[in-house]
């Protein structure tokens, strides 16, 4: 076999073992081949070379942000005060609307926390440590539903007492989060909570657990959950970074382009020469209005749709695949622009 299948076998990041497989399923690139070479494979060898390459791409080739640097320092002081502070124990706010890669980054950082915490100490699973809890809020999530996600992310096995009261709820929370030696509790989709009951659960976890707690959501400040009220409160005890796109400054434009030729220089194709994706920089910055998280979702669709097709002859990059790609997009999903083909070039 020329490549050795990824297997995952969990479904969620809201269970430790999902979370640490999550943590890594980072597949290296598969080597490259010619297209005569590939053509030339066995049919089961084939497809798993093609998933190989799916695999290296969805989960593995990420492109630097200036966010990412920001709020790896940001953590990591947050990380190393918090346990001495007694009280005013500051938490982090990753916050942007949607198809931004609010949550990407959040396991960028959960996974840095990890690995940081396993160089210092190597024995740490063994010894029941959990250095990061991953929690998701469903719509109209409350305080207690936030507290019982924690408990039972650290103690599965735990059997919930029906009418338990919330401050019972949040003494078992803060004391397993405790035992476990966990740095960082990550909220997603925290704009979800909202009202008084979860923000004063929340200030109550920083309180009483020198944890950091990082809230992942769509425009927190601005939403129902943390823009007034007990929500504001969170939000002044919270570092706020805003994930943006990619605007018209030079200096956006300098961002995308990077962006783009990291992509271009790295796609799994056979015999793929850089070109066609970065002289349509400033097309697909008007196809994905300067997102991030859209800007990957057009290169995975393109990789897809070249390695589904099973009468291919080449694996090139061309503008006629790359505007098939872009024109599925207008009707696939919310994201609509006005690239047409005649917009877009071919390599030189």
């Amino acid at each position: 076999m020329i490549v050795e299948p990824l297997t995952l076998d969990h479904d969620r990041k809201t269970t430790l073992p999902g979370l640490r497989e999550a943590f890594s399923a980072l597949p290296p690139p598969p080597r490259a081949l010619s297209f005569a070479d590939y053509a030339a494979l066995h049919t089961d060898d084939r497809s798993a070379y093609d998933q190989a390459r799916d695999d290296f791409l969805r989960l593995t080739l990420r492109v630097p942000t200036p966010e990412q640097d920001l709020s790896a320092s940001i953590l990591a002081k947050l990380i190393s005060s918090n346990p001495r502070r007694k009280n005013s124990r500051r938490g982090l706010m990753i916050s942007a609307p949607l198809f931004y890669g609010k949550t990407e980054l959040a396991l960028l950082l959960a996974r840095s926390v990890e690995h940081e915490h396993a160089r210092r100490f190597p024995d740490y699973a063994r010894n029941g440590e959990v250095p990061v809890v991953w929690v998701e809020m469903t719509d109209r999530a409350t305080g207690k539903a936030l507290l019982a996600q924690i408990i039972r992310f650290l103690a599965p096995t735990t059997v919930l007492p029906r009418h338990i009261t919330t401050d019972e709820l949040r003494r078992r929370a803060v004391d397993n989060l405790h035992t476990h030696r966990t740095k960082l509790l990550v909220i997603d989709e925290a704009h979800n909570l909202g009202g008084s009951e979860p923000s004063s659960v929340i200030k109550a976890l920083q309180n009483e657990s020198s944890t950091t707690v990082a809230l992942v959501g769509i425009s927190l400040t601005g939403g129902k959950a943390f823009g007034k009220g007990d929500g504001l409160q969170v939000t002044m005890r919270c570092d706020m970074v805003e994930l943006r796109k990619a605007d018209e400054t030079n200096e956006g434009l300098a961002l995308w382009r990077h962006w783009v030729t990291t992509f271009d220089r790295n796609l799994p194709l056979c015999e793929h020469k850089p070109g066609t994706l970065t002289r349509n920089a400033p097309a697909l910055r008007k196809a994905a209005d300067g997102r991030l998280a859209v800007l990957a979702l057009i290169v995975e669709r393109l990789v897809a749709s070249i390695l589904d097709d099973q009468h291919r002859r080449d694996e090139l990059v061309t503008r006629e695949r790359l505007f098939a790609v872009l024109d599925s997009l207008r009707h696939t999903t919310p994201v609509r622009h006005p690239i047409k083909i005649d917009d877009l070039v071919d390599a030189a």
